[in-house]
């Protein structure tokens, strides 16, 4: 088991680990609940989980972190909506659903959804909005991810895949050593940044900045603004 968190250059942080002998509520409840005195997460609601919806997870995180932001891997999504729906044809519009920042494009892009496919519409609205759309993401966490590329990224290492055909001895301090590595290396790579940010970050800021070009904020008064977007096509309001 891995609990896997972000870097300061949007990189994976190898958090705890865990050898159980299989992989259920109680397992997961277990290391969660260490981890949750290790890093004294005390503020539930300031914590995002991105899952695959393993076995025994989704509930052991419901019962430690009530308030918590759970998200669920649209690869996982999408893997699962195969098995299914059995076309790829739809899957461009659910993909314009994950990535709509409102309720309202949601909304419209479901009902395009229902007249392509009234099945997939009914599969998706089983699954709740809010693991997987970004328009009922809630809106104090941080991060905007969809995938859980952090954990693919740890679990297609060439050194976490040796180790785990190995004794369990040998196989906890492979991992522990390569943590180590790269915790030292990341150090060292801090100590070339030009910027108070990671190189990562800087370059989707610089991105991001190029593209609030195209928008102007109107102010609505007590925290609220209309944004106005500005296109080749026209302008046209968000």
């Amino acid at each position: 088991m891995f609990a896997i968190g972000i870097d300061a250059d949007n990189s994976y942080y190898p958090i705890a680990y865990a050898i159980v002998e299989k992989e259920c509520y109680m397992t997961w409840f277990w290391f969660l609940s260490l981890l949750k005195v290790d890093l004294k997460l005390d503020e539930d609601f300031m914590i995002t989980f991105m899952t695959d919806k393993q076995k025994g997870l989704v509930e052991a995180i419901e019962e430690l972190w009530k308030n918590s932001e759970h998200r669920n891997c649209v690869r996982h999504l999408y893997a699962n909506f195969k098995q299914k729906i059995k076309t790829n044809e739809i899957w461009p519009k659910v993909w314009e659903a994950v990535k709509a920042t409102t309720v309202e494009d949601f909304n419209r892009v479901m009902t395009k959804i229902k007249d392509m496919n009234e099945k997939a519409h009914e599969w998706l609205c089983e699954k709740p909005a809010e693991q997987w759309s970004k328009s009922h993401f809630k809106d104090w966490p941080k991060c905007d991810m969809l995938l859980n590329n952090l954990c693919e990224s740890v679990n297609g290492d060439r050194v976490i895949l040796e180790a785990r055909s190995t004794p369990i001895f040998t196989m906890l301090e492979m991992i522990r050593v390569k943590i180590m590595n790269r915790r030292a290396n990341r150090r060292i790579d801090m100590e070339k940044w030009y910027r108070n940010i990671g190189p990562r970050v800087a370059e989707f800021m610089e991105l991001q900045a190029q593209h609030s070009g195209q928008f102007v904020a109107h102010w609505g008064g007590e925290g609220h603004y209309q944004i106005k977007k500005f296109t080749k096509s026209g302008a046209s309001w968000l």
